[in-house]
Order: structure tokens, then sequence, then C-alpha cells
């Protein structure tokens, strides 16, 4: 048996707070999501001017990192590349889970614990502020 690491309200707020941070650098509205390794919602937050439908896409986005394990943008390569069936994962998963770029795992000790999502702007800004998000995890600046 092993004994597994868990997100807490702290870690997520933590990796909330440099996502924001980036954000505002961008002058960027988004929203952000952050689950369990389970794919369960721990903390969503919608920035002001960021759009309503971009909460879903954000825990989407967050969902498919944590479930698969891997980012997002890979995934959306993968489908726009050599693995189309990929595209499939979403309704295997039974819930709202999307390959876009803007979604990372959230690694433990090379375990995944959960993931973070974000959602409102260009592919790449989403990709970039979630790698801020992320490293704060690992206590790493954004």
């Amino acid at each position: 048996m092993r004994t597994i690491a868990a997100l807490e309200l702290a870690d997520c707020r933590r990796i909330a707070a440099a996502a924001e941070a980036m954000a505002a650098q961008h002058q960027a509205s988004v929203s952000l999501a952050i689950c369990d390794g389970g794919g369960h919602p721990l903390l969503v937050v919608r920035l002001d001017g960021a759009s309503p439908s971009s909460t879903a896409v954000a825990m989407a986005k967050a969902r498919m990192a944590a479930l698969n394990g891997k980012p997002t943008a890979d995934q959306e390569a993968a489908i726009n590349g050599p693995r189309p069936a990929l595209l499939q994962l979403a309704g295997v998963f039974k819930e709202g889970a999307v390959a876009m770029g803007g979604g990372l795992p959230l690694l433990h000790s090379d375990t995944c614990i959960g993931g973070v999502g974000i959602s409102g702007m260009t592919p790449e800004l989403d990709g970039a502020i979630a790698a801020a998000a992320a490293a704060a995890l690992q206590g790493q600046p954004g």
C-alpha cells in the first residue's frame, strides 16, 4: 500500500494566487479551476471581466489534465495530429473534460494529485498562466 498526497485548501489558494498574479501581469480576464486527482472541483475563480462560459471550460481543462495526467495542450496536439481517437476521452470520463491548451496536471513526487485549468484568453496565454499556477505548488517562482 502507498500513501498519496492530497491537495489542501491552502495549496489551492497558493496555486490560485499565482494564476491571478500572472493574469494581472498580462491584463488577462480568465477563469481558473483546480481539481483533485479524481477530477472533483476544489476551487473555481472567475476573474473580473472573464466570460461566464470560461468557468466551465477551465474546470473541464483541469479535469482532463488530472484524469489523464498530461497537459491538455499535448492532448490537443495529438488529437489534431496522429491520435484523433483521443477525442473519445471526454465521453469516457462522463463529465466535462476537454483537450484544449490551458490545463496542467498537478504533480507531487511524480504522482498526479490534481489539475489546474485556465480559460478565457489564447491557448498560449492560458497555458502560461496554468504553468505559473502549477509552479506555485512546487514552491517555484511563476
